[in-house]
């Protein structure tokens, strides 16, 4: 039966520790994990003991690499399954499309859904509010935005039908650009207009109600 040889700490990262089995490198584990399974020398493990620490292990690690990943900024699900597929894809240097069946993934998906860390709901709130406040959108952006991050479009189409009045923002949207545009001629603008806010995925009704109002104050 494997037998651990010498547990020594990481020269780069204090906190975790070299397991070394029969003489030979193991697996890194945090401290966590070398007092819970009481890991020392001399102390013996069946196989299958072993295979289950080392993968309780790569779990914990890569649970706290994605908590790293997360403290930038707000994720959907399918940004984290991305992201956990290029670390695996890397540690164990095999393609994407074989990290990507890796069952680990889905545990630490799990475990970050369990801890609150991960729910598409709420990341879509957070998205369509950041989008508001720094860089308007129209519904049709949003919609596309929120899909290519893997939102369920049964999520999708709850949130965004409940944005109603979409003339303030496209309004705040254009606001910078209208200096600009303004010694333009009236067919002109409206082209500038129309254009701008069509890349920004605001619908015809909105633009024109946007445009009527520009005329009327001008």
């Amino acid at each position: 039966m494997p037998k651990v040889t010498s547990v020594e700490p990481q020269k780069k990262k204090k906190e975790r520790f070299n397991v070394y089995i029969d003489g030979r490198f193991a697996f890194g584990a945090n401290l966590e994990t070398i007092l819970k399974y009481q890991i020392k020398s001399a102390k013996v493990f069946s196989e299958e003991q072993l295979s289950q620490i080392i993968r309780k292990e790569e779990i914990s690690k890569l649970f706290d690499a994605t908590l790293k990943f997360l403290s930038y900024r707000p994720r959907s699900q399918k940004e984290v399954e991305d992201y956990l597929i290029g670390k695996i894809s890397k540690k164990e240097n095999i393609k994407f499309s074989q990290a990507k069946e890796s069952n680990l993934i889905a545990e630490v998906v799990s475990k970050l859904k369990n801890y609150k860390y991960l729910n598409d709901i709420e990341f879509s709130k957070w998205w369509i509010n950041s989008r508001t406040r720094s860089s308007p959108r129209g519904k049709m952006i949003l919609k596309s935005e929120l899909f290519q991050k893997g939102i369920d479009r049964e999520i999708i189409d709850d949130l965004i039908n409940n944005i109603k009045n979409q003339k303030p923002l496209a309004l705040k949207a254009i606001g910078k650009k209208l200096p600009r545009w303004q010694k333009l001629s009236n067919l002109e603008f409206k082209k500038k207009v129309y254009s701008f806010l069509i890349s920004r995925g605001f619908d015809f009704d909105t633009i024109k109600e946007v445009v009527a109002q520009i005329e009327k104050k001008g």
